[in-house]
């Protein structure tokens, strides 16, 4: 069941959202236009169509949220198989088999597996994100470096009850005791974020360049 749980994610993962929306109502390839990246932002830049973007994002999120829901209807309360669903899914859209080896930045598919699983997660990204644009610089890759590694980083110092008490699903073992531990959990939300985290390292090369250019000038 696990493995038919990761495919499954994966290639709901890989629905790519962004390039099907783009390519149908304006005819052009995301992956050749703008930045590349087969995200909203970027179909928004090259459209400069702020619907098609939400619509984008928002689907984006419910692939994340998608995935976590099925496994949880194969697997009820099995938290093992909800952090494989939210992995492959967020690999699948950031690393795209049908588009080889393209895909977006994975922030939308994050959310809507911090939305099925525990919505702190997103919570805390969104803190990080605001602080990283206003007080580092204000550029949307920025803020997601920021909250990407802030919630890696924060996710350590948080109490263990508030984490449980924000999980949506009341996960427990065989034995009917709380779970995941503490570790586990930890793990997930250091997967996931790392995922995003590489995906963000080109851009902020290129804020990293352009800032020292600007600073020169």
């Amino acid at each position: 069941m696990p493995f038919i749980i990761a495919i499954v994610s994966y290639i709901l993962g890989a629905i790519p959202t962004a390039y099907i929306v783009v390519h149908y109502f304006h005819g052009k390839d995301i992956r050749k236009e703008g930045t590349g990246n087969v995200g909203a932002r970027n179909a928004y830049d090259i459209t400069g169509n702020t619907w098609l973007g939400i619509i984008i994002a928002i689907v984006d999120m419910l692939k994340g949220y998608g995935a976590v829901s099925i496994a949880h209807a194969l697997l009820p309360n099995d938290f093992i198989a909800a952090g494989i669903a939210a992995s492959l899914a967020l690999i699948g859209h950031n690393f795209n088999i049908f588009l080889r080896g393209k895909g977006g930045r994975g922030l939308a598919t994050a959310a809507g597996i911090s939305l099925a699983i525990n919505p702190l997660w997103l919570l805390i990204w969104c803190v990080m994100y605001l602080t990283g644009y206003y007080v580092i610089r204000r550029n949307v890759h920025v803020g997601a470096m920021t909250g990407t590694l802030g919630l890696a980083l924060l996710i350590y110092t948080t109490p263990p009850q508030l984490i449980s008490m924000m999980m949506l699903i009341p996960y427990t073992d065989m034995n009917g005791m709380p779970f995941p531990t503490m570790t586990q959990h930890t793990i997930l939300v250091l997967f996931l974020c790392f995922q995003i985290f590489l995906r963000h390292l080109q851009p902020i090369r290129e804020v990293i360049l352009n800032w020292n250019t600007d600073s020169k000038e």
